[in-house]
């Protein structure tokens, strides 16, 4: 294996992070508006069930936080505020927490929402917020690493990466995820790749920003394995003793910072990690089929992943495979990014929600990338294309549900029977109102109980035009037809003589991305056979 070489540093990293912060914010925040009325935001994703669970939780938290202050982290006040009826602790606080936040700073900024429970858009600002910091990170660790030119890689293709760019404008967890994955990985490249351990202080370092991770989501414990084998394999016996102070200072610092964790510990804990295998099971479409989400086939990780990779990654990598031996940081990363899709990829293990789960695998990759464009991106050209050409598929409200072009695009991946889109986002304001005032629609197939109840209470459009939703119980549906029908295009959970319109009804609306239907409104006779 090649050594590592030392840092470059041809510039300062701060301005180059900063600029990239810049415009990944700015292209993200751009495009949040769900549906607000009278608002001079272009139109973005519709409302999604898993935003309202995370918008909520997170007012809350910033609620408790501007009334307790640093007293939220004693036990009284912890024990007061975290065992409320409304503290829903199936997730940790940190991805909602910044979600709170970003809505209590900013909804004042953002008017159309009024009439409102909360202000979606405003939250979703806190997705945008982590987006931005990711790619500030990855460009100045790629300045650091690799130079002025796999910066600018690294900063552009993750700003023009669909799915990427398409979790940053959800109030949803993932941005945040990503983000927390970055900043536990970067030090483990810096420090974890010599030839020694790393020093007292650079461990517990390293160990406070894997404790972020643990905060941001359950897929934090996809990353020690990695490292445990790594260390052991390089350091030896040396590793022992880093590892246990990463260790202990990670689970100091996650569980400072959930009180709720403080009471009843052992069984509390046990309770989070069972919540993530004990729960309703969901459905996948996957090469044209239903699938529980404990049965898909084993490659349906490594599809999905392929599918949905950007073209400029794809590049990068052949570029950095066709320059020889990753060096020991490089194989540590690809490490590091593949093994969240080998896990995913064994039987039994739940997957499902298309790269959802291991998205956590394109930062590594985007550096890896980077890694390969150092050359190439010196070009003006080459510059010219890695911001332009992903625009299309970027720079719109359904960035989320794009395929990449090793499947052909959206057309492509339709073709082999992949998932449409699994967030039903694309109810979003220029959706409603094509709706008529005062209308009545049918709903399916609604994936939640909650799921009409939040468009009508959060999406700011469907109050003001009255239209009232109802979930459509197929043939034990009371509804005196002819009714009108909304048809989410979740595959997995849309019965399939309903994913075409009948000859004698065609759809009064559509909508599509990329040519594959998201959403569509039927006027429905009779009940399908």
């Amino acid at each position: 294996m090649p050594p590592r070489p030392a840092p470059v540093l041809p510039a300062p990293v701060l301005p180059a992070a900063s600029a990239a912060f810049g415009l990944a914010f700015l292209a993200a925040a751009l495009l949040i508006n769900p549906g607000l009325v009278n608002s001079p935001l272009p139109d973005g994703p519709g409302m999604t069930i898993d935003e309202s669970f995370n918008i909520l939780q997170g007012i809350q938290l910033a609620h408790a936080l501007e009334q307790h202050g640093p007293l939220l982290c004693t036990p009284t006040i912890a024990n007061t505020v975290f065992k409320t009826p409304e503290d829903l602790p199936d997730h940790p606080p940190l991805g909602r927490l910044l979600i709170g936040l970003a809505h209590e700073t900013t909804a004042w900024l953002i008017p159309g929402a009024e009439t409102a429970v909360c202000n979606v858009a405003a939250a979703r600002l806190g997705s945008c917020f982590a987006f931005a910091l990711n790619a500030a990170l990855l460009c100045g660790y790629s300045l650091r690493r690799y130079g002025p030119a796999a910066a600018f890689a690294a900063a552009a293709i993750f700003i023009g990466s669909p799915q990427l760019i398409g979790h940053a404008r959800l109030a949803a967890l993932e941005t945040t995820v990503n983000l927390a994955w970055t900043a536990a990985i970067l030090p483990l490249l810096a420090w974890w790749s010599g030839t020694r351990p790393p020093s007292t202080c650079r461990t517990l370092l390293s160990g406070a920003a894997f404790g972020l991770l643990l905060l941001a989501k359950v897929q934090a414990i996809l990353l020690p394995p990695v490292l445990l084998v790594w260390a052991l394999l390089r350091f030896r016996r040396d590793s022992l003793l880093p590892l246990l102070l990463w260790s202990a200072t990670a689970a100091l610092v996650f569980f400072a910072a959930w009180p709720w964790l403080w009471q009843d510990t052992t069984a509390r804990i046990l309770q989070y990690l069972g919540r993530t295998t004990d729960r309703i099971p969901l459905y996948c479409w996957y090469l044209g089929e239903r699938w529980l989400d404990r049965e898909v086939p084993w490659h349906y990780p490594f599809v999905l992943l392929t599918c949905t990779l950007p073209a400029a990654v794809v590049i990068g990598l052949g570029l950095r495979a066709r320059a020889g031996m990753p060096t020991a940081d490089e194989l540590l990363l690809l490490m590091i990014s593949l093994f969240p899709v080998l896990v995913f990829a064994l039987p039994g293990v739940p997957v499902y929600d298309g790269n959802r789960l291991f998205l956590i695998c394109f930062p590594g990759l985007i550096l890896l990338a980077a890694g390969g464009w150092r050359n190439l991106a010196r070009h003006p050209v080459a510059k010219t294309a890695l911001i332009l050409l992903p625009l299309p598929w970027t720079m719109q409200p359904f960035a989320i549900n794009q395929y990449g072009i090793l499947c052909g695009g959206n057309a492509g991946a339709a073709a082999i029977g992949l998932e449409a889109g699994y967030w039903a986002d694309a109810l979003n304001g220029k959706f409603w109102t094509q709706i008529p005032e005062n209308s009545s629609l049918l709903v399916a197939p609604v994936s939640h109980q909650f799921q009409l109840s939040v468009l009508q209470t959060m999406v700011p459009v469907i109050q003001q035009r009255n239209i009232r939703l109802k979930p459509w119980l197929y043939e034990e549906s009371k509804e005196p037809l002819p009714c009108r029908l909304l048809l989410i295009h979740r595959l997995a959970d849309l019965r399939p003589e309903l994913s075409h319109d009948p000859p004698d009804s065609p759809a009064a609306v559509t909508v599509t991305s990329g040519g594959t239907v998201l959403a569509r409104i039927v006027d429905l006779q009779q009940t399908p056979e």
